[in-house]
């Protein structure tokens, strides 16, 4: 047991003391508090409602157009067309003279069977298909507010998109806008935050295994120490690695949601729970005690650290499946394939 102690030590203090763990270990999270810290301080200050208010669009400004509605649809224009800008003409003869004179820049014409075909017609002599979208902006809002009745509120209702305020029925579960990209990128970046740590424990073992077999250090080590408490004080040295990663990191990634939630606007039922932690290093031990004990295995079988890279390809399969399959798993937590991918 003292040489098992004696490796895990070893093997502990020269993973940490490297300058690459060491770096990795504070950059990660120090990088994403340095972008927060900068949009939080030089992000500018909110504009004021008179700094928002909207400059009218070019075709409310200086394209007048008319328009001879042969159904009767269009009983009145709503208050914020501008006077003079849409003239109505009973023939489409009047029309037609109004553009040649200047009047009017083009016409459209709603026919009879408008409520049937849903198509009205535009005729112009410069015809621009660019400008004829941006026109027909406002003649269709027309014929939208008389179909309405001439109801502004209604006409106003119905233009802005409907607000769906969720209610779940459980009672302890937390209600999710499930349109927000955060119901996505969250459990996206957990995975790739487990991803990452069990990959980079487990290729640390498989490292050092056939590092040293390769240098034929491990030959001198097996003749003081049995092959058992080696390996054993090998696993629990670098899993105690990946777990201080895993606590760095995650409380790192905790405290930054609740920090960072104002100036990134991250609602409060996308916030990570403190439970995740005591989660996250459960399933950390159980998915290393798998991974670790496999590169081991396969550390101990080749005969070097080349072969060993390569037959780690074939290891982290099964670690690429939740992860080409995150998005089933976000949109849907609670099937049975969620629960298989969550226990294995």
């Amino acid at each position: 047991m003292n040489k098992t102690w004696l490796v895990l030590k070893t093997e502990f203090i020269n993973t940490v003391t490297r300058p690459s763990f060491l770096i990795t270990l504070i950059l990660v999270p120090l990088l994403p508090a340095l972008v927060i810290g900068g949009m939080s301080l030089f992000g500018g200050e909110k504009t004021t409602p008179e700094e928002n208010i909207p400059s009218p669009s070019p075709s409310q400004v200086t394209v007048v157009e008319g328009y001879v509605d042969e159904t009767g649809l269009i009983q009145s224009l709503p208050d914020w067309v501008p006077p003079g800008q849409l003239v109505a003409y009973t023939k489409e003869a009047e029309a037609r003279a109004a553009v040649e004179n200047g009047a009017i820049q083009g016409f459209y014409i709603i026919p009879t069977d408008f409520l049937e075909s849903g198509a009205i017609h535009l005729y112009r002599n410069d015809f621009n298909p660019l400008a004829a979208f941006e026109t027909s902006d406002l003649i269709n809002a027309v014929i939208q507010y008389n179909l309405l009745g001439a109801d502004e509120q209604r006409y106003t209702t119905y233009s802005n998109p409907i607000q769906i305020n969720r209610v779940d029925l459980s009672p302890d579960s937390t209600n999710r806008d499930e349109s927000n990209p955060l119901a996505f990128l969250v459990p996206y970046g957990v995975t790739m935050l487990f991803y990452f740590i069990i990959f980079t424990s487990a290729s640390m073992m498989l490292n050092s295994i056939a590092k040293e077999k390769e240098n034929r250090v491990i030959e001198i080590m097996l003749s003081s120490i049995q092959p058992r408490q080696l390996l054993t004080g090998k696993i629990i040295a670098v899993g105690l690695v990946g777990l201080l990663q895993l606590v760095v990191w995650m409380g790192a990634a905790l405290i930054l949601m609740r920090v960072g939630g104002t100036t990134l606007n991250i609602p409060a039922a996308f916030q990570l729970s403190p439970k995740l932690l005591f989660w996250g290093i459960a399933f950390f031990l159980l998915g290393y005690l798998i991974y670790a004990t496999i590169m081991a295995g396969v550390g101990a079988l080749v005969p070097n650290l080349k072969e060993a890279s390569q037959a780690t390809l074939y290891i982290i399969l099964p670690l690429l499946i939740p992860l080409v399959l995150v998005g089933e798993i976000a949109d849907n937590p609670n099937t049975t394939l969620s629960l298989i991918l969550s226990l294995f």
